[in-house]
């Protein structure tokens, strides 16, 4: 097997990827194709973030349950989890853009029916989990292909800055549709919010079809029979597996990527918790949480866009752990204040310093998965790098829901604090970490 540089330099895109001494947003923008990247992934992110919520209120119209509405997000997590280690196989053989076009046109007819059954009065619980498992299942698809599709694109240095820049551009995105969901509902009611995710993703499919795939002309003309020969699936999910196994550092920051989720899900699941009991205040404050961690993400995906690979991406990991420990060590504090107003206003800083936190560990972690494995590996990596990331949220929520029943929030937030400061320990005495570029 070739060496992680051979492979990348062989690779059609290295010879054809716009190449740029100082990567940034500038740069990045010049780009054509990562412009209509960028704004398929606005589209579709807007769109998914006013389904969420149609999704909830529509759950608990027809139930009046809030476990429910939990337990649905749950189980449709369950498929993408599930299939991820098998997807990535099918990703490395298909072709990544019309796997990324044929995931939208399929997750719109999805919530295309989802609008229909609504309409005609027809829809039931149990439409609402199997719809939800279904859109999972194509998730299990769609995001391997597109985290294979933009290191094809960008040069090896603008790898870093082009991702940051997608997740803050996503987190945007994903942040006004939350804040225009409740309106549009009002006005169109959910039958037209679910009409408006299908036209969402149906622009999205359009926008990819105008970005060159990138990928052997060879590789895609032999990938359907290749696709249904067991054997050679098998050899290939075995491949895949043994590569990670002899790349010891990029399994650690695969790991370090997986903590990350499982250190911030708790942060999540106590936030009404947190309002409710801590700050003693209503639903309002848990918006202004989460516009602050959405606000401190979105400013974090510009920073590293801007800086592109001029700051090491070890340095970038253990100043992001080490502010995600600060932060929710400091959470401790908001409520000592006697001010409610000026308690949720440092609270909301704090969670803004949180989202800054995740975007400085998940940006490099992520553009070193896709910078050091080769492009005929990088579905099954990048399908096991979300499989895993994707496990931690639901395990990290879980354990700290039953430690929250057994002990007060505060040393709960201080011992959360501990173990996030352990990795960056682990990252300061291991030098290959802590130099990472």
């Amino acid at each position: 097997m070739q060496d992680i540089q051979t492979a990348s330099l062989n690779s059609p895109a290295a010879t054809t990827r716009p190449h740029s001494e100082k990567p940034g947003i500038r740069s990045l923008w010049a780009s054509h194709s990562f412009r209509q990247l960028l704004f398929s992934r606005v589209l579709s992110n807007f769109g998914d973030s006013v389904d969420v919520i149609a999704y909830s209120w529509l759950v608990y119209m027809l139930t009046g349950s809030k476990l429910l509405m939990g337990t649905l997000f749950a189980v449709g997590t369950l498929p993408t989890i599930v299939l991820g280690v098998f997807a990535g196989v099918l990703v490395d053989r298909w072709s990544n853009k019309k796997t990324a076009i044929v995931s939208a046109l399929v997750r719109g007819g999805i919530v295309t029916g989802t609008a229909l059954l609504y309409i005609t009065g027809t829809i039931q619980v149990w439409h609402l989990f199997a719809l939800s498992m279904l859109l999972s299942s194509v998730a299990a698809f769609s995001n391997p292909a597109m985290m294979s599709w933009l290191p094809r694109l960008l040069s090896k240095e603008q790898i870093m800055p082009g991702n940051s820049l997608m997740a803050s551009a996503a987190q945007t995105a994903r942040l006004g549709g939350f804040a225009l969901s409740g309106a549009l509902i009002a006005w169109v009611g959910l039958g037209g919010a679910f009409g408006l995710n299908a036209l969402m993703l149906l622009l999205s499919a359009l926008t990819l079809l105008r970005i060159p795939s990138m990928q052997p002309e060879k590789k895609e003309q032999n990938e359907a029979v290749a696709a249904l020969s067991f054997s050679v699936f098998g050899q290939e999910l075995l491949s895949g597996l043994a590569y990670l196994y002899r790349q010891k550092t990029l399994v650690i920051i695969i790991g370090l990527a997986t903590f990350l989720n499982f250190a911030v899900s708790p942060i999540e699941a106590l936030e009404a918790a947190y309002v409710g009991e801590l700050l003693q205040q209503g639903p309002g404050a848990l918006s202004a949480l989460s516009i602050g961690m959405a606000a401190g993400m979105i400013v974090g995906g510009v920073l590293l866009g801007q800086l592109g690979n001029r700051v090491r991406k070890g340095t970038l990991m253990v100043a992001g752990f080490v502010l995600m420990g600060a932060s929710i060590g400091m959470m401790v504090l908001p409520p000592l204040l006697d001010a409610p107003r000026l308690a949720l206003v440092f609270a909301a800083g704090l969670y803004m310093l949180l989202g800054l936190s995740i975007n400085l560990i998940a940006s490099p972690a992520t553009a070193y998965v896709m910078e050091q494995t080769p492009p005929d590996m990088l579905g099954r990596v990048a399908s096991l790098f979300n499989t895993f990331c994707l496990a931690a949220f639901p395990i990290g929520s879980a354990l700290s829901g039953a430690v929250a029943e057994q002990i007060q929030l505060p040393p709960l937030y201080l011992i959360m604090c501990g173990l996030v400061l352990v990795p960056t320990a682990a990252m300061l005495l291991i030098p290959k970490l802590r130099t990472l570029k």
